[in-house]
């Protein structure tokens, strides 16, 4: 670049001579300089010519000076590009080791050293060289905003690879109030809120996702129900599962999953006269037989209420296996032992389930059918092991059903 421009430099003072040179011709002029004694008299255009050669002089003997000096530096960044090829290569290639080493040089021997210390983090993090990693980027060059944010953006990265979550969300949450849709940091902040359960935080996060287009409309919902779901599951009182709820927005209280889990942990909390209405308003919107088996936990006071509404469904559900068990239970529980008998048996002729052989067995340890009691509970065990049910003694023996039949056959 020097060079060019001094050429320029000498074409033009040419140019100029050539354009002077009939006005020097017609009037050489004349200098005469007193120095020390010494008197010099000559023309305009030799005092010119000799002062320009003097430069050029000067120039070529301060280059000659700088000639060995320059050469190194070349032939250090030569070496240095060299070694962050290797460094690089190596790193693609997952030999963490090479690419460590080759970086390290590439970023001692050069004044540029941001990528290079980067990239050496992240092969000393391969290795699961943690404090090496750290020390690299600290020696990164962090003079201005975009080279910082790239050196907290590695940090992060690292943090997150080996799951340290609860270190990567405050650098995360820092780097998403300077570059708010940062693709990288979105994602790792994301996960980082997933895997430490911090599901408001994730919601709140949720529009900017959407709004970049990470995440989809499907993919989005799926994370509010499953927000709302842990939401439910952790609250410690009734009063905050009540709280909880009502704080939900009105799409999430449809949803049935989040139906199901606040349901489920009323029941825990013993409070389950709170799921009677959530339970049937659900099932009236869709019927979903998931709903009944929290549906047949009620609290002292509704057991007849909850046995009346099952009965209606039974109207136009007859079939449903998983309804005849809810109805059985709830007979059981208003000791209504005839019923609950047929409703549980017709339960199991319709599909043997683990909680239709025991709540039989249970029935049948109360009336003292202690034989066929103990013959359900080794049904309800053998199911829970994905064993196939054996044949019930006695008039019971008609629920074995066609898997029943081949294993007698078989014995």
């Amino acid at each position: 670049m020097k060079s060019t421009f001094l050429i320029l430099i000498a074409i033009a003072l040419a140019l100029l001579a050539a354009a002077l040179a009939p006005v020097f011709k017609a009037d050489p002029g004349m200098v005469q300089i007193h120095f020390l004694g010494w008197t010099i008299e000559t023309s305009v255009l030799i005092l010119v010519l000799g002062v320009l050669s003097l430069w050029i002089l000067v120039w070529v003997v301060i280059r000659l000076w700088k000639m060995p000096a320059e050469t190194a530096r070349k032939i250090r960044e030569q070496r240095a590009l060299a070694q962050l090829e290797k460094g690089l290569l190596a790193l693609t290639e997952g030999d963490w080791s090479t690419a460590e080493k080759a970086l390290q040089k590439s970023a001692s021997s050069h004044g540029r050293t941001t990528a290079r210390y980067l990239a050496a983090a992240e092969a000393a993090d391969g290795q699961d060289a943690g404090d090496r990693a750290e020390w690299y980027l600290e020696q990164a060059d962090t003079r201005n905003r975009k080279q910082k944010f790239l050196v907290e953006l590695t940090r992060a990265r690292i943090l997150v690879s080996n799951d340290q979550f609860e270190e990567a969300r405050p650098v995360l949450e820092e780097l998403q109030k300077r570059r708010r849709k940062h693709p990288q940091v979105l994602d790792m902040l994301s996960r980082c809120y997933t895997e430490l359960g911090e599901w408001e935080a994730l919601v709140k996060l949720l529009p900017v996702m959407l709004k970049t287009k990470m995440l989809d409309e499907e993919r989005a919902a799926g994370l509010k129900q499953q927000a709302a779901v842990v939401e439910m599951q952790r609250s410690k009182t009734t009063e905050a599962l009540q709280q909880d709820w009502r704080a939900l927005p009105k799409v999430m209280q449809r949803d049935k999953e989040v139906i199901l889990a606040f349901a489920e942990r009323a029941i825990h909390l013993d409070s389950p006269e709170l799921t009677e209405d959530v339970l049937r308003s659900a099932l009236k919107r869709e019927w979903d037989s998931r709903l009944l088996i929290p549906y047949g936990e009620p609290g002292p006071d509704d057991i007849s209420k909850r046995l009346r509404q099952c009965e209606k469904w039974l109207q136009d559900h007859p079939d449903d296996h998983w309804l005849q068990l809810t109805v059985g239970r709830l007979c059981a529980r208003e000791e209504i032992w005839g019923k609950a008998r047929e409703h549980l048996v017709r339960s199991l002729e319709l599909e043997p389930t683990v909680a239709g052989y025991d709540s039989l067995g249970q029935l049948l340890e109360r009336k003292g059918e202690l034989e066929v009691a103990m013959a359900c509970f080794r049904n309800a065990l053998r199911m829970n092991q994905g064993k196939d049910p054996l044949p019930l003694p006695g008039e019971l023996a008609r629920l074995e059903g066609p898997a029943g039949e081949a294993l007698q056959e078989r014995l």
